[in-house]
């Protein structure tokens, strides 16, 4: 029933409830659970949201319900979320909710405000609202504020950092940049690094680690010092043991650990002036990384009282999704904001907290409750959303199981997740297969079986993905799904790294910048470049020998501590092969087949370092086609041409991505950002990846963190890989069993923040130094320390399989192997025995624990000590060296004989006979139409596959240039920053806030925002002038930068509309601001392409009539509005796709 609420005047009138707002919107009625969450009262408030509640649509449904009902304005509602996708989906959700409320006649919105002071070219976009249409094209008051974490700290540090000393038009760094700027510190350091026993990347990775970590938990690195100072002294001082404690004048003796752990510490000292020149680099360039931008917002919001003040006023209403992820900068800039009982609602579910990596925790849902207290002082309450709209019963039952053990380490409560109304019973299947490779390959036919249809094609509308822990699963997954002819996609960059074919391009570029590499060079010498066998491989290796001896003039003289083989180079060998009637002395030659490939392989590669001057992206490319790794790829005849083309092009976007942002984009610098990179073992950000039905997915678990698909499969469940640790299985006599589980914890890595100084210490485990009176004591803290990190990791792991297992709608497969590279047998992992007890002893007649309808299919059982086999007998034999083409070697063979035969019959009488009369026509008809054909393939180029989804702006190429869009889309280049396009950025960001800005717009994702003279353009205030003077500063702003995208044809159009104004009729004028001089012709037909496709997304939106959105350009420079006559309506936009992407239908 409708609820009362006070109006304005003070007199009660009726409000919608939740159910009333639901059914006016043709939405299924809340649960209880939602109805308590969006009928809350305004004030603090945890909701512990388990994985697929809903809680993006409750959280929509709150904040329509307060503006429904009169509690604030859509302009008072903050919303913030980890990614622009989930931001964007959210706020779409709220606007179109309101629309449809002031539709169905439960809300009349506020007048908008007038048009905004013309004068003030520097007012705060805040202080506008941002408008949008309903169907009648009225202008409504929509302005929800949605943002990312990230770009609402951004907007902050750059409105208000200057009180701080930080310039506004600080640049923001991208990791490439980050990484290059520390990269060149290390190399370049000459003070101190006796303690620092490391690699230059793994020194690198610890200074950004740590800077890092320093900004997320607001630690000083004085502090750092501090600390490490004091526990070195003390460490130092301790006695051997109580027998030597006050003995003076002895010898220090010390344990080995005690040794180790002063050199950790030493270590890290010496880190730290490293660490200082990072930041102070940044500083210099007047440049801040993310963690910078995060810590200055946090001390904003703490040192100045004030910013609080004005936002709390801005904001009556603030939503926080994704709670759990938070870092302690985030919360202490949070709390310092809207602390004091304000009305903010947090929502997260601590069992998804898995980037703890990051600076996360679990307990920062427990956090919240203090921190944001009500206005009496009390811990804010806490609501549950348990109803899972995802997972059907059985792996709800599985995902419950393996979470209860958490229930016991977190403070607040969760919920058991609990079926929907009519969700399906679903499928759980548990496998413990003999090796790895076999495991694999019950993957893919498991995923086949329920993906594919009868007709052997994906299902529509259902995905599928293999999830796993770690990256070094990737390429026997890829094989196995490679064999079962299933189409997939690597997700990722660290997956990308490990695909056959990058991996052989990378290895040609490491060899061609250091041709000391010799372990990628083996891979070109062994892979399908050369297939080189053991007899021409130890040749080989034989004369590099030889030959090295014949340069150094002394055979066998070499440097002090070198052995042949080090001093010995292949490359060099490759490049001067030896004399046809060479031997070496036990008479071992180059056979006649590899001497060729030997002398190709060598060209190839002398042709690519003469190309390492060219920009990375066309470096890239030339190896690609050097190595023929397009043809090999695009020869696949289980996969199209994109979906085969996907990592290569993938690899070229990364190197162009590089090309664009490093400071010196050289090749040495490239090889190493992604030799780093492959280090990192967490995958992409979530929110980076889209579910595509169209393939197979292969992804990290961390990657695959907010995604779903209907069929999962988690292969790789073994203990020691999942759940990760160094716990070795032994034999007790009774059988086999997992050591007990410890992590050194900060004293692991060099790059990590001592856990006492970190904002979620109390979460964490530490050591206790001031117990230890001895070093005998000390050890003792110590194993005590490392055995509850174990219990730390092993939650963490715990948490990771909740997250994995909940991806799955509808059928879920867990699997585990007994042999992988090593030895000894791997045990099943502990999350596969609390559902199957018997799985270690291959026993799967016992009932799995409560989710008993857990299907257990092949179980290998792990033999006895001395029992086992190593794993050569168990993966069988192998070929060597590896045949590209596999078991498709038949078919191509029998493909390429038919060829020949047919070849042969067509010439039969042809050599040396006399062709007469009818029979020279017929040939040469015959060789004009080849001649024909050869010309029109070469027209037509290289087949670029269009992309899912494309800008307006890419349209308006396909139609004006498609072919210079297609090597763009083949080959990307970077492009050089232009002071015009710097000058369309300042003018695109003051005409935004003159007319009343969207909703927190970054900048950053602005073309030319990165440049640090933008706003300092002189033409800037000329273009303003001149703008002044247009129809368009003085009519009614409906929407400004309004992101939209539509489909046409299966192709999705996503742009940003500049501005749309309201007209008399009741209509709307769509309008794009161009800074440059207006084209003719042609260029101008192709430019009006992007209009078409703003009109045709407005209409589509806001079911606006096509006929009443007028659309134009408004070229500032002059002053002049061009309004296209005869844009193409949707027929006309099919059919242009159609033809540019050489499609008939």
């Amino acid at each position: 029933m409708p609820c009362a609420t006070r109006g304005t005047a003070g007199d009660l009138v009726s409000r919608p409830s939740a159910v009333d707002i639901a059914r006016a919107l043709g939405k299924p009625d809340p649960t209880p659970e939602q109805v308590a969450v969006i009928e809350a009262p305004l004030s603090p408030l945890l909701v512990v949201a388990g994985a697929g509640s809903g809680k993006t649509e409750t959280m929509a449904g709150r904040v329509v319900w307060l503006v429904a009902g009169g509690d604030v304005a859509p302009g008072e509602v903050l919303g913030l979320t980890f990614t622009r996708k989930a931001a964007a989906e959210l706020g779409e959700r709220v606007r179109s909710r309101l629309r449809a409320l002031r539709r169905a006649g439960l809300w009349t919105p506020p007048e908008p405000p007038s048009v905004p002071d013309h004068h003030n070219v520097h007012a705060d976009h805040a202080d506008h609202a941002d408008h949008a249409a309903d169907a009648s094209g009225a202008a409504v008051d929509l302005d929800v504020t949605v943002a990312t974490y990230h770009s609402f700290a951004g907007r902050l540090v750059r409105e208000q950092g200057l009180r701080l000393g930080v310039e506004p038009e600080s640049r923001l760094l991208t990791e490439a940049s980050c990484w290059q700027l520390a990269s060149d510190i290390v190399e370049r350091w000459s003070g101190d690094m006796g303690a620092v026993d490391y690699a230059v990347s793994t020194v690198v990775t610890a200074v950004l680690d740590l800077a890092g970590e320093a900004a997320e938990h607001l630690v000083d690195l004085d502090a750092v010092d501090t600390y490490l100072a004091d526990v070195m002294a003390r460490v130092e001082a301790l006695p051997y043991s109580d027998a030597t404690a006050g003995r003076s004048g002895a010898p220090a003796k010390r344990y080995a650990e005690v040794t180790t752990l002063l050199g950790n510490l030493a270590a890290r000292r010496q880190l730290l002036p490293l660490v200082r020149a990072y930041q102070q680099a940044k500083r210099d360039r007047e440049a801040l990384d993310f963690g910078d931008q995060l810590a200055l917002a946090a001390r904003l919001a703490r040192e100045l009282p004030d910013v609080g003040a004005g936002l709390r006023q801005q904001y009556r209403a603030v939503l926080l999704d994704e709670f759990q992820d938070t870092s302690h900068a985030q919360l202490v800039m949070l709390e310092s904001l809207f602390g004091g009982g304000h009305a903010v609602t947090a929502v997260g579910d601590p069992h998804q907290s898995i980037y703890g990596w990051r600076g996360a925790s679990a307990d920062t849902l427990n956090a919240f409750r203090e921190r944001f207290r009500t206005a009496s002082g009390e811990p804010s309450p806490v609501l549950p959303l348990s109803t899972s709209w995802r997972n059907d019963e059985l792996v709800l039952e599985v995902a419950n199981v393996l979470a209860q053990p958490l229930q016991q380490q977190t403070r607040v409560d969760v919920e058991p997740l609990r079926r929907r109304d009519g969700a399906g019973s679903g499928e759980v299947e548990v496998r413990a297969l003999e090796t790895s490779a076999v495991e694999a390959d019950a993957v893919a036919q498991w995923v086949a079986a329920r993906w594919l249809g009868p007709d052997a094609r994906p299902v529509p509308g259902r995905s599928a993905a293999v999830l796993c822990r770690k990256r070094s699963q990737f390429p026997q997954v890829e094989a196995a799904l490679l064999r079962a002819g299933l189409p997939y996609q690597v997700v990722g960059l660290g997956g990308l790294l490990s695909t056959p074919e990058v991996a052989d391009l990378l290895s040609a570029l490491r060899v061609v910048h250091d041709p000391t590499r010799g372990d990628h060079l083996m891979r070109l010498l062994t892979g399908p470049t050369c297939r080189l066998g053991a007899h021409d491989l130890t040749a080989l290796g034989a004369w590099a020998r030889e030959l090295h001896r014949r340069r150094s003039g002394e055979p066998g003289r070499r440097s002090a501590g070198e052995s042949e083989e080090d001093a010995a180079s292949l490359a060099e060998a490759l490049d001067e092969l030896p004399p046809p009637a060479w031997t070496d002395p036990q008479g071992r030659d180059l056979s006649a087949a590899a001497r060729p490939r030997l002398q190709r392989l060598a060209g190839l590669l002398r042709g690519l370092r003469r190309r390492t001057h060219l920009p990375l992206p066309e470096l890239v490319a030339d190896t690609e086609r050097a190595l023929l790794l397009d043809v090999e790829v695009a020869s696949r005849a289980d996969v199209g041409f994109a979906q085969a083309r996907a990592h290569l092009d993938a690899i070229a976007d990364v190197a162009a991505g590089f090309e664009s942002t490093a400071q010196r984009p050289t090749l040495g610098a490239f090889l190493a950002w992604l030799e780093a990179a492959d280090e990192q073992e967490h995958g992409l950000e979530p929110g980076q990846v889209d579910v595509d039905e169209h393939v197979v997915q292969v992804m990290t678990i961390h990657a695959a963190k907010g995604l779903e698909w209907d069929v999962v499969a988690v292969p790789g469940l073994v203990e020691g890989a999942f759940p990760s640790h160094n716990a070795r299985p032994r034999s007790d006599g009774s059988g086999w069993v997992i050591g007990e589980v410890k992590d050194r914890g900060w004293l692991a890595t060099l790059g990590t923040v001592p856990y006492a100084l970190r904002g979620d210490r109390a979460s964490l485990p530490d050591v206790r130094w001031s117990a230890a009176a001895d070093q005998k004591a000390l050890r003792a803290e110590l194993e005590a320390f490392y055995r509850r990190g174990g219990e730390h990791e092993l939650a963490e792991e715990r948490r990771l399989v909740y997250v994995a297992v909940t991806r799955a709608r509808a059928h879920l497969l867990l699997t585990s192997h007994v042999w992988g590279t090593t030895l000894t047998p791997r045990l099943a992992s502990r999350f596969l025995t609390e559902l199957v007890p018997g799985l270690h002893v291959g026993d799967d007649t016992v009932a799995p624990h409560v989710a008993s309808g857990v299907r257990v299919g092949q179980v290998c059982a792990v033999p006895p000590d001395g029992e086992g086999k190593p794993p050569d007998e168990a993966f069988g034999p192998a070929t060597w060296p590896v045949d590209p083409l596999g078991e498709r070697r038949a078919d191509v063979e029998q493909g390429a004989e038919l060829v020949r035969t047919a070849a042969a019959q067509a010439c039969e009488g042809v050599a040396g006979a006399v062709v007469e009369g009818a029979g020279w026509q017929r040939l040469d008809t015959e060789i004009e139409l080849l001649l024909a054909e050869r010309a029109a393939s070469r027209d037509r180029g290289a087949v670029v596959a269009l992309p899912t989804h494309v800008s307006a702006s890419r349209l308006v190429r396909l139609a004006d240039d498609p072919r210079s869009l297609a090597l763009d889309l083949r080959r990307p280049m970077p492009r050089q920053p232009h002071p015009a396009g710097r000058r369309g950025t300042a003018f695109h960001a003051w005409v935004e806030r003159y007319l009343g800005a969207a909703a927190m717009v970054d900048l950053l994702d602005l073309p030319g925002a990165a440049d640090d003279d933008a706003a300092h353009d002189d033409d800037l205030a000329q273009l303003i002038e001149r703008f002044l003077a247009t129809e368009w500063a003085h009519r009614r702003v409906v929407a400004v930068e309004v992101p939209l995208e539509t489909p046409v044809d299966g192709t999705v159009v996503r742009g940003r509309v500049d501005a749309v104004f309201a007209r008399d009729d009741g209509g709307v004028d769509i309008v794009d601001w161009k800074t440059g001089a207006p084209p003719s012709g042609a260029p101008a037909r192709s430019r009006a392409v992007q209009l078409a496709a703003y009109r045709l997304a407005w209409h589509r939106l806001h079911g606006v009539p096509l006929d009443r959105i007028g659309a134009a350009f408004c070229y500032v420079a002059t002053g002049e509005t061009v309004r296209p006559a005869d844009l193409l309506g949707e027929a006309e936009l099919v059919a242009m796709l159609r033809a540019i992407d050489g499609d008939p239908r």
